[in-house]
């Protein structure tokens, strides 16, 4: 059993055919309204438009909720937990000797709901652009080109840093190496974290002088050509209006 990593899928889709540039910027205020959101009802309506969004993009479902699926068994624990924890002296329901209370479970609600919402805004944000063309909008967008060199240097090297750890995963069980709770395996897996390390060290130094040797200055550049339409500044309106409207609906309730 080998360990490697999945690339992002790219759906055609509407979504996917607009400018980089101003899906970026307005999913990036969307998102920046959804984290300010306190009340359930909003929170629950913007679950709903992340969810229109989801299906605009075309993403696959069983893509879509297999990764949502890992944060929602992360938001389970404030599920459980936090209507037992959190207490406004309100309405409560008494199991035993324990006291639920509605004020905890509402916040461990919005919490949750909230979380979903704003991953699955990544979501559609990353798979409906290419990540170069991603990287390009962010710099169009006034990020520093070095946080986007950074970003793009890292996502890129998982990858190989994956490959890596599959090469030495394999070479471990052809020599007969089984995960145990054992001393021994304890310290051929920080072998291995040790020889990882310094592969990834080794490597980054060949790709930081290959990347002098090719003329590398530090400048962000892509081919990248992205020009804005009418459909681009409908779709800003449209998301950044509905996420404007869901913060009003949050202060009046």
């Amino acid at each position: 059993m080998t360990l490697t990593l999945d690339s992002l899928p790219q759906p055609d889709s509407c979504l996917s055919r607009l400018d980089p540039r101003w899906k970026l910027a307005g999913l990036t205020l969307a998102t920046l309204c959804v984290a300010l959101l306190q009340s359930l009802t909003a929170t629950l309506l913007a679950m709903v438009g992340a969810l229109v969004l989801v299906a605009l993009a075309g993403l696959p479902r069983r893509w879509y909720v297999s990764r949502l699926g890992g944060i929602a068994l992360f938001f389970l624990a404030f599920v459980v937990l936090l209507p037992f924890l959190l207490d406004d002296g309100g309405p409560s329901l008494q199991l035993g000797a324990l006291r639920m209370s509605w004020y905890g479970l509402r916040v461990a609600l919005v919490l949750s709901v909230k979380g979903l919402a704003l991953v699955t805004l990544m979501l559609v944000g990353l798979t409906t652009s290419p990540l170069s063309a991603t990287f390009k909008a962010a710099h169009s967008l006034h990020v520093p080109g070095l946080l986007v060199q950074l970003a793009m240097l890292s996502y890129r090297y998982l990858f190989v840093l994956g490959a890596e750890l599959s090469r030495l995963r394999t070479a471990l069980r052809v020599r007969g190496f089984r995960s145990r709770t054992s001393p021994q395996s304890y310290r051929t897996v920080g072998h291995v974290a040790g020889i990882l390390l310094v592969r990834g060290y080794e490597r980054a130094e060949r790709v930081g002088h290959a990347m002098r040797c090719r003329g590398f200055d530090g400048r962000f550049r892509s081919l990248t050509e992205s020009r804005t339409t009418t459909a681009d500044c409908l779709f800003f309106l449209v998301l950044v209006g509905g996420a404007a409207a869901l913060l009003v609906i949050d202060f009046l309730r």
